[in-house]
């Protein structure tokens, strides 16, 4: 199956207090831990407090195949956090939310290193995935998907794993 992110796609490197510093592809970022990059997740909760999670496309170029939040992406160059959240929303989910802003953290995956902001929303859809890039959605309580994780019935990313760390610090 072929990658469907486009490896120059270009990224805002930030320094250790998320502050601009340069700019590098996605290939670069994706391939230097020390190339500082942006990313947001946005949760979406619906009326009975679940939070849709998606399975990401075999096609995607990082934890293909994997559950991840309701959308995830990274920071365009000279986009904000913001922006990039509700620009995410609307790409992968077909909806045009603003999200409230939960708070920032930083990842360090063995290939590359994120400023990850997180923001959370309110729908219970409908919804138009990306299917280029989500496989499926499900609504679930934190504690279901790693229920289902546990018993072998999906694989959780090792970001998803990060934000639902950082929500327990909530």
């Amino acid at each position: 199956m072929a990658i469907t992110d486009n490896p120059e796609e270009l990224f805002d490197i930030v320094d250790g207090d998320d502050t601009v510093i340069g700019q590098a592809t996605r290939r670069e970022c994706h391939a230097d831990p020390a190339l500082i990059h942006r990313a947001v997740f946005v949760l979406v909760f619906n009326d009975w407090g679940e939070i849709l999670w998606q399975e990401r496309s075999h096609s995607k170029d990082v934890n293909p195949g994997q559950w991840v939040t309701s959308v995830s992406g990274h920071v365009d160059a000279g986009e904000s956090y913001e922006e990039a959240a509700v620009r995410e929303t609307r790409e992968e989910l077909g909806i045009d939310l603003p999200g409230e802003f939960l708070g920032t953290f930083l990842y360090r995956y063995p290939t590359e290193t994120e400023y990850s902001s997180v923001f959370k929303v309110f729908s219970s859809g409908p919804f138009t995935r990306k299917r280029d890039e989500i496989a499926s959605v499900a609504f679930m309580t934190v504690a279901d998907i790693l229920r289902r994780e546990r018993e072998g019935r999906l694989r959780l990313s090792p970001p998803a794993r990060s934000v639902i760390d950082f929500l327990s610090l909530c």
